[in-house]
């Protein structure tokens, strides 16, 4: 004890802080209630993002846990003392659960449970936080003080206020890109992806589950794992008063063969949720298509790997050449009932993955794309991992690809199908070696999926993004709860700071980075967060 309290006075003594006239000694600064919310703004050494904010006022030398001592010390030996609140973008919106960790420091505990801030509506925010700045003053001791150091606090505060009241972007888009900032998820992901089941009729060779390559290799309780209608609804549930904007079934099978799957859409659209799905679009039959209409699903992905019936076969050994006419049937018949019913709705994107076994029917993939009368076509190289490492590119091919790429964009765009483009990005970065595609773009920029995205298994783990890096299990803990616990916050902050956080784990020993983010799934996503930072001139806060 007589080093620390050494340690604490040699400190601060040496702190340059204006202070009541008796003693710089007497005032000590804390930034949040927990160690980790103090170190992150105050730049201590365990700070996640590795660095420290240049802006403002420092904390000193001292721990979370020496300033509590110091606090107690000064209190037992009756010596007069201020406790200073440090207000950042980084703690603003938790003012009120400091101040009460302050107060009760001192054995006090003022009533501030009615004292409450939130985002929405997002266009007065900054006079809200005003309002609730001003009521948690008014009910602090006379040594608690509050000092907003952040000196872009306000201009952050009144950026994000502009962007509502000019409708620059919808409310809940606006404050994803606020919580990325602030390092606090306000709400929900925009996206979840839940895995109905593990049942499939096709064993594409590119198929992380059921290519030939794993046959007979995962265990017979894995294959006939399903999502527990009861846990899906309780999810789904908490997702909405998450506000979450999508729920995507997709996963280790095929949506449609699964029995609750138009139970599960129903349900999402029932709880104000958009409802989309991946599929082979084998089964996606004129009923089908009827029913989803009806539901007012919103999107449907159907990942369509060939441009000829052969390929087709090549790709896909359990089913026989006709199918790829099949799914080129009933792609035109979903399209033929949106006209028919004059609906915009479900969005049809079909998606092609490129390897060595299509990488030359790109073009005549578009040509199909046209006469399908589909919305959007995506052209997307393979994600290599061991069981598909016999599909890789090499450099020859990928030049192939990017011959046909200006070819299939005109030829969409003549027949008013959308071009997304994901390719370019990744062939721009591609590596004939390993067949990355991302390199470091995300860990020099980081990371900021963990405010946006969730994949939830049959099984019920929880996953940060694509790569198997669980937070959470939803067959034991409520959504709710893991979402907004204090070890997915940190993750959260190790993410969008990944080159100080590379080896940081998760639930599973999973690291923060690995081989698998050079070939990242959410790359579109990501980069297009950056995108709306710098249009909306918020990548200076981030």
């Amino acid at each position: 004890m007589i080093n620390i309290i050494e340690k604490i006075q040699k400190t601060l003594n040496n702190r340059n802080i204006p202070t009541s006239p008796k003693s710089i000694s007497e005032n000590i600064y804390f930034f949040g209630d927990f160690k980790e919310l103090d170190d992150r703004i105050s730049g201590k050494k365990g700070n996640l993002a590795g660095q420290e904010k240049k802006e403002g006022l420092q904390g000193s030398e001292l721990t979370f846990a020496e300033k509590a001592e110091l606090v107690k010390k000064k209190l037992k030996d009756n010596e007069r003392f201020i406790i200073t609140i440090g207000v950042s973008r980084y703690n603003f919106f938790r003012l009120r659960e400091i101040a009460e960790y302050c107060c009760s420091l001192q054995g006090k505990e003022p009533d501030m449970s009615w004292i409450k801030f939130d985002v929405y509506p997002v266009a007065e925010i900054t006079e809200r936080f005003k309002n609730y700045f001003t009521d948690i003053k008014e009910q602090l001791p006379e040594n608690i003080r509050l000092n907003i150091y952040d000196k872009d606090l306000y201009n952050l505060l009144d950026r994000v206020k502009e962007m509502a009241l000019s409708n620059a972007l919808p409310e809940d888009q606006i404050v994803r890109l606020f919580s990325v900032i602030c390092e606090h998820a306000f709400i929900g992901p925009q996206v979840m992806v839940v895995d109905p089941h593990h049942k499939c009729n096709t064993n594409c060779s590119h198929c992380w589950i059921h290519t030939p390559k794993l046959k007979d290799t995962q265990p017979e309780w894995f294959r006939e794992l399903k999502f527990p209608f009861d846990r899906f609804k309780r999810l789904v549930d908490d997702a909405a008063k998450l506000k979450v904007e999508t729920m995507i079934l997709q996963g280790d099978g095929e949506p449609l063969l699964y029995d609750k799957c138009m139970d599960m859409l129903r349900y999402i659209a029932k709880k104000g949720i958009h409802p989309r799905f991946f599929t082979n679009g084998i089964l996606l039959t004129k009923n089908i298509a009827e029913e989803v209409i009806k539901i007012g699903v919103k999107e449907i992905y159907c990942s369509f790997p060939a441009g000829t019936p052969e390929t087709y076969k090549i790709i896909n050994s359990m089913q026989k050449p006709e199918t790829y006419n099949k799914v080129v049937k009933n792609l035109k018949t979903l399209m033929d009932l949106k006209k028919k019913y004059k609906v915009n709705d479900p969005h049809v994107i079909v998606t092609h993955v490129i390897h060595n076994q299509n990488y030359h029917e790109l073009v005549k993939m578009a040509q199909d794309d046209v006469y399908e009368g589909v919305d959007s076509a995506r052209f997307y190289l393979i994600r290599l991992d061991t069981m598909n490492q016999f599909l890789a590119l090499n450099d020859e091919q990928k030049k192939e690809i990017q011959r046909q790429i200006p070819i299939v964009e005109k030829t969409l765009k003549r027949g008013g199908v959308k071009f997304i483009d994901n390719i370019k990005f990744q062939l721009e970065n591609f590596s004939s070696e390993d067949g990355s595609w991302c390199k470091d773009v995300f860990l020099n920029k980081g990371c900021p999926i963990g405010y946006y995205f969730n994949l939830v298994f049959a099984k019920g783990d929880v996953s940060f993004c694509c790569h198997l890096r669980f937070v959470g299990d939803v067959s034991k803990d409520n959504y709710m709860d893991i979402w907004k616990s204090d070890d997915y916050r940190r993750w959260r902050i190790q993410g969008k700071h990944m080159k100080h956080n590379m080896d940081a784990l998760f639930l599973n020993n999973a690291p923060m980075f690995d081989e698998h983010c050079t070939h990242c799934d959410n790359h579109q996503n990501i980069l297009g967060t950056f995108k709306l930072l710098e249009q909306f001139d918020l990548m200076k806060y981030y």
